[in-house]
């Protein structure tokens, strides 16, 4: 995380000596730059102290615990409502400037990504998780688990939508043994539950599939993210 604030001040660095060189009539507007990067430095900080006195190491076995998972969805619901509320920056310039009408919107442009960042920073700080951990966590959820069901064909989600089809298709038979056939081959599908991915901590399995709603909900699948990973 150290890494990607840190480019993230130099980006913004460099855009702001950008407004300022550029173009001396919006130097006013230049001067809001101040401000977002003093709070991503202030919280930059913050997250550096944490982290020092954090006594978290990977462990040999990808297993979560149920207090894990709380603070690593809070981190998740917080950058999620962070990058859901810069759905304006979308009309911003983002690389090249090739107007003066473009390089005035340079600085709402940063104000706008310094709030992501520094909201991410924040939610580490809160959740007092580090970022080390909380990529741990991640990827253990989604690249190890959920992608594993989802290769196997029986990640509950999808599952629930193809039981789904398979009732809608139920409900349309005229005919009552074939509807009746299809409405418990849809029964069977949601009752069944899947197997753990191979390798993988049954308890952690079992405490996923219980928290399944959390893991889409905040999956941070559809938005963006403004800075490096």
């Amino acid at each position: 995380m150290r890494k990607i604030a840190i480019a993230a001040l130099l980006v913004l660095g460099a855009l702001g000596a950008a407004v300022v060189f550029l173009a001396p009539r919006v130097i006013g507007p230049g001067l809001r730059l101040i401000e977002p990067i003093s709070r991503m430095k202030r919280s930059q900080g913050q997250l550096e102290q944490m982290v020092a006195h954090s006594g978290w190491r990977k462990p040999a076995v990808e297993a979560l615990t149920a207090d894990q998972l709380d603070r690593f969805f809070a981190v998740r619901q917080k950058i999620d409502a962070a990058r859901r509320s810069t759905a304006r920056l979308d009309r911003l310039p983002r690389k090249r400037i090739r107007s003066l009408e473009e390089l005035k919107q340079v600085p709402t442009l940063i104000e706008g990504v310094s709030d992501v960042v520094t909201a991410e920073l924040d939610a580490y700080v809160a959740a007092g998780m580090t970022p080390e951990e909380y990529h741990w966590v991640a990827r253990v959820v989604y690249s190890r688990w959920r992608a594993a069901l989802k290769r196997a064909g029986s990640y509950p989600v999808a599952v629930r939508a193809a039981a789904a089809e398979v009732g809608a298709a139920a409900a349309k038979e005229p005919d009552r043994r074939a509807r009746a056939r299809l409405e418990a081959v849809a029964a069977e599908m949601l009752a069944r539950e899947p197997a753990a991915p191979e390798g993988f901590d049954p308890p952690t399995h079992r405490l996923l599939l219980a928290r399944l709603d959390e893991v889409e909900r905040w999956s941070l699948d559809d938005t963006q993210s403004f800075g490096p990973r």
